[in-house]
């Protein structure tokens, strides 16, 4: 049985879409991605809907049994307030 982790980022829009892009997620009108990473389980926003902006800061998360190192532009975000803001799996 696999552990999974919550992982939690904030920064720019457009940075945060591109990185969990980079995972197998995809925004509103674009095409599902070919493949997801075999090491996530879920991302917060869903496919298929926006990352969460609030005054101008994204907020996203996803589930994963490996590693994930942060992408370069973001940060870790605090598990109280991604809860707050964003929901939990």
């Amino acid at each position: 049985m696999s552990e999974w982790t919550m992982i939690r980022w904030h920064g720019a829009p457009e940075a945060v879409a591109a990185a969990l892009r980079d995972y197998g997620w995809r925004g509103p009108d674009e095409n599902p991605a070919a493949v997801v990473h075999p090491a996530i389980g879920g991302f917060i926003p869903p496919p298929g809907q926006p990352v969460y902006v609030f005054d101008g800061v994204a907020y996203a998360a996803l589930v994963a049994n490996a590693p994930i190192e942060t992408p370069a532009g973001l940060a870790v975000t605090g598990p109280e307030l991604s809860g707050a803001l964003i929901g939990s799996f």
